[in-house]
């Protein structure tokens, strides 16, 4: 008899490691590819709080959307973005995207898009592989609602004068959207 109750706990015992190295292989990236624009770029995506994602999309196509932005420029190279493109441009780029999705609702919510274009600094000292050098920067975005972040956003592009970010823009919200 007690060697099936031997034989049981160590059958369980190789289940459970079994289990947790299974799982530890083979986690679930953060890097999405749920919609045609994924894949063209590298995208990163996460929902701080799904029960408060159709609220946010609700908030969104209300219009009552704040942007908070910022440029990180290159700083161990010579930035060519800065001379081609304007940190104005892009807000417009994404106001005109809240304008078309425009849906004329009361909302007493206030969502908050934080983001910031960064331009990849391809002679930074900590770049050690090509593959960091090859994309020309990133859209990072935080959405926030009622001072809580609900979902964040991240997109690359390639351009180094920026001429993609208005696909990225579209992207992002055609994400936003699609949640």
């Amino acid at each position: 008899m007690s060697k099936y109750i031997y034989g049981l706990i160590i059958a369980l015992f190789l289940y459970v490691a079994g289990s947790e190295v299974y799982n530890s292989t083979n986690k679930k990236s953060a890097k999405s590819t749920r919609l045609a624009c994924h894949e063209s770029a590298i995208t990163f995506e996460r929902v701080y709080q799904p029960e408060r994602v159709q609220e946010m999309i609700e908030t969104f196509k209300s219009g009552n959307v704040e942007l908070k932005s910022k440029f990180k420029l290159a700083e161990f190279m010579e930035s060519k973005m800065g001379r081609y493109i304007t940190i104005e441009e892009i807000d417009a780029m994404f106001k005109e995207q809240i304008a078309k999705h425009h849906v004329k609702k009361e909302n007493s919510k206030n969502l908050i898009i934080n983001y910031f274009v960064y331009e990849n600094d391809k002679e930074d000292p900590g770049k050690k592989t090509k593959k960091s050098k090859l994309y020309a920067g990133y859209l990072r975005l935080i959405f926030i609602l009622e001072g809580e972040k609900v979902y964040s956003f991240q997109i690359d592009f390639k351009d180094l004068e920026g001429k993609d970010i208005p696909q990225k823009v579209v992207c992002t919200v055609d994400s936003l959207l699609s949640l």
